[in-house]
């Protein structure tokens, strides 16, 4: 088995992935539905503090690799009959590492300015986003102690996403093709 992971800060766009996996049949894991999960186990709403907290908690209990621990757990148990799984959410090199440890891994950074990552963070709604300038530079800057930059700075490909929606995924598209392709 293969896996892709995606990579980007908040907003970046990573979940159109989900959309152009769904055309080639090959599943996706979310590594932040995990972390959601994980909050909501804890009975705690879901909203940028408690979810950001969980992820820091659960690093601090498990380790740096804590999200994909039970990631690549759940993806060997429910697709180990898949030639090829995307991880969409990968924040830190402890985690790329951790799965290539079992796998061979090939790392899409999605990038997008982050001027126009807020924006869409306003506009999306999501319950753990926020709509406050300083919360969202909060949470970059935590996602930034994770290392996510440097899991972006070593990816493999990097898609931006700055223009129209339909470029943006043809784009992915075609850099996902090559991942397939050339790295399989």
């Amino acid at each position: 088995m293969k896996l892709i992971g995606i990579t980007g800060m908040p907003g970046s766009g990573k979940s159109a992935i989900i959309e152009i996996a769904r055309k080639y049949n090959i599943p996706v894991i979310s590594m932040g539905d995990v972390v959601r999960r994980e909050t909501m186990k804890k009975g705690l709403e879901l909203n940028p503090e408690n979810v950001g907290n969980t992820a820091v908690e659960l690093r601090k209990k498990y380790g740096n690799e804590a999200v994909a621990v039970p990631c690549l757990q759940y993806i060997e148990e429910n697709y180990n009959n898949e030639e090829i799984v995307i991880i969409e959410g990968i924040r830190s090199m402890y985690e790329v590492n951790y799965f290539r440890k079992s796998h061979p891994l090939t790392i899409i950074a999605i990038h997008s300015s982050p001027k126009t990552r807020f924006n869409r963070l306003k506009s999306r709604k999501r319950e753990d986003d926020t709509s406050e300038w300083d919360k969202f530079v909060e949470r970059d800057l935590r996602e930034l102690e994770f290392s996510i930059g440097k899991v972006i700075s070593l990816a493999d490909y990097v898609v931006i996403n700055e223009g129209d929606y339909t470029t943006y995924l043809n784009n992915l598209e075609k850099v996902l093709k090559i991942a397939i392709k050339n790295d399989y």
